[in-house]
């Protein structure tokens, strides 16, 4: 968003800047809520001690590799497809990408829980 505002895509100043904001509080939205998915996939997993946490190269590997799945996801089926059938489920078209995403990465990349 940010090199889109500065490559001046939009057109003046004040379309750059309202776009940049709004584009930068969506991502901010998009990004917590993701958080939040990773958090609670991985703390039902914990608990069934199914998988630990991932850590080192492994860790880094899936926290970088998640979202981009998450957007190719988004590419092959866009949400705003989902406009007709409803608010919710624009709603489940971006949030369950996200849930299915962390479970497949959480269960891959993470390890065995020690017996």
């Amino acid at each position: 968003m940010t090199a889109a505002a500065a490559l001046g895509i939009d057109r003046g100043l004040f379309g750059k800047v309202v776009g940049w904001t709004l584009g930068m509080m969506l991502g901010s939205v998009w990004s917590f809520a993701f958080c939040l998915v990773l958090i609670v996939v991985d703390l039902a997993l914990l608990t069934v001690k199914v998988r630990t946490l991932p850590a080192g190269r492994r860790g880094w590997l899936s926290a970088l590799a998640s979202p981009l799945m998450v957007f190719g996801i988004y590419t092959i089926a866009p949400p705003y497809t989902f406009y007709p059938h409803g608010p919710w489920a624009v709603v489940g078209a971006v949030i369950a990408p996200m849930v299915l995403v962390a479970l497949v990465v959480r269960v891959f990349a993470g390890q065995k829980p020690p017996r």
